[in-house]
């Protein structure tokens, strides 16, 4: 794994802000080859992505897309503001969203060697109340990173909540930075909208 500790402020406050969060007691699924077929899909299609060997906008776009198509990033995007989402001026809020998006796709860009591998096997699927959690981890070139996922029921099948990666929930680290942007701010958005479209340029 590479060491990526003397990056800025941004990159390292979001994956190491905190230790994985615990969502309940987790109960072993019974079978879950839906949910894990549904994983092993979009994760095929991230390790596609990275093992392309692509940089830069491009990439970020695709990750993107791909991102908006499986994750419930607006979700995750109110849940990352907490109180303050009552405050997100309605007129900005598709704004808001698209800047979390690319947001959440600069990360996956950043890191995509991270994500290079052979494949992806599943470890275990265990039920969280309405979640179904499964744990993974991608393996190959010598390397073994651990992703785990979060599920909820969507349509007759599944759409991701939430994706740890590095140990931190995308959830949890957003809500960190974005509660102290805004704390610091006295629920101005205007910091926040700055900071979203600078770390759009990783």
């Amino acid at each position: 794994m590479m060491d990526r500790g003397n990056n800025p402020l941004t990159r390292r406050k979001i994956f190491g802000l905190a230790a994985a969060a615990v969502f309940g007691l987790a109960t072993p699924a019974l079978a879950s080859s839906a949910a894990e077929d549904y994983v092993l899909g979009i994760a095929d299609q991230v390790m596609s992505l990275a093992n392309k060997g692509n940089k830069g906008p491009a990439l970020k776009s695709q990750f993107a897309a791909l991102l908006n198509r499986y994750i419930n990033l607006k979700g995750i995007a109110d849940y990352a503001l907490g109180p303050y989402v009552k405050q997100l001026p309605a007129g900005r809020r598709g704004e808001f969203y698209d800047l979390v998006n690319n947001y959440a796709a600069a990360l996956f860009n950043y890191y995509a060697e991270d994500f290079r591998g052979n494949k992806l096997d599943i470890m275990s699927t265990t039920k969280q109340g309405k979640f179904t959690v499964i744990q993974s981890a991608i393996t190959g070139g010598g390397g073994r990173e651990q992703v785990k996922w979060r599920l909820v029921p969507s349509g007759g099948g599944f759409r991701v909540a939430d994706v740890n990666v590095k140990g931190v929930w995308l959830t949890i680290s957003m809500k960190d930075r974005f509660s102290k942007v805004l704390k610091a701010s006295k629920g101005d958005f205007e910091p926040l909208f700055a900071e979203l479209r600078a770390a759009n340029t990783w």
